[in-house]
């Protein structure tokens, strides 16, 4: 009986159990006991949420360099179209210096212009008879006719300068409206797959007889209209004769099908409208 006695009275050894991540223990009462300090908070795996924010950061970094370069190429586009604009503005502007000089120079040979050197002087005039007194002129009267030469050449000098201007602005624009209408038709092209020599000269006649020259010098100065309606007008005319040749010999076509026997057929084969052949193919028979 001491015995069994010294056996319950003895204490019982703690236990350890590990489950998990935590540490059971028991106790002099039986009692087990969880020892909270061995628990372990879940952790959140440092690898993948650093790739999370790694990947962030560069699709960040991607989209601000995105935007970085859309931003500077905007102004190198804007810039380039902007130097391309005043390169045209430089090229017509030198363009027209040159062919005004080149008529200027050609309306003052032609109308044998005065200048200042051609003027008499004052000295001169004094050894000429003015012929609203019928005496020498005198040193004030010869001064005063001076002046009156001078404005006398600088408002002919002016006319011809609007004249000039005018004769620019319609070559230009002769020009201008030649190289749209072979743009636009090709057929008046010597240099396109579509030209055609025929409808090219017969526009070309029409077009000289609307140009106006100068008698003087022979050199054209106008129009009497648009040199572009001419082209776009027989254009037009062409096209339209080509379209209704077509729908002619369409229309023969399917006539001389309605009026043919089908082979194999009983009867004539019709052919109305929303079966035309040549709009949607041949009507398929079954026999």
């Amino acid at each position: 009986m001491a015995e069994e006695a010294a056996d319950v009275n003895e204490p019982v050894e703690a236990e350890t159990t590990a489950t998990g991540s935590s540490t059971e223990k028991t106790n002099d009462d039986g009692i087990i006991a969880i020892d909270e300090s061995s628990l372990s908070e879940p952790v959140a795996d440092e690898d993948e949420e650093g790739e999370k924010k790694s990947e962030e950061n560069t699709d960040d970094d991607q989209s601000s360099k995105t935007s970085d370069t859309d931003q500077e190429t905007k102004p190198k586009n804007a810039e380039t179209r902007k130097q391309q604009l005043n390169n045209e503005i430089r090229n017509k502007i030198a363009e027209r210096n040159a062919l005004r000089e080149e008529i200027a120079e050609l309306n003052k040979q032609k109308y044998q212009m005065k200048t200042q050197e051609d003027l008499p002087t004052v000295d001169n005039l004094m050894e000429q008879i003015d012929p609203e007194t019928g005496d020498y002129y005198t040193r004030t009267d010869a001064k005063l006719a001076r002046i009156e030469a001078e404005r006398e050449l600088e408002r002919a000098q002016k006319q011809m300068d609007e004249y000039v201007d005018r004769i620019v602005d319609n070559r230009l624009s002769l020009k201008e409206e030649a190289d749209r209408a072979l743009k636009d038709f090709p057929m008046f092209d010597e240099q396109s797959s579509s030209y055609n020599e025929e409808l090219a000269k017969q526009a070309d006649q029409i077009a000289n007889g609307l140009i106006v020259k100068d008698e003087q010098t022979g050199e054209i100065i106008g129009s009497r209209g648009s040199i572009y309606d001419v082209y776009a007008t027989i254009a037009n005319a062409a096209q339209s004769a080509e379209t209704s040749g077509k729908i002619a010999g369409r229309k023969a076509a399917v006539d001389m099908m309605n009026s043919a026997d089908v082979v194999g057929s009983n009867s004539t084969s019709t052919i109305d409208n929303d079966d035309d052949p040549f709009l949607k193919g041949f009507k398929k028979t079954t026999y």
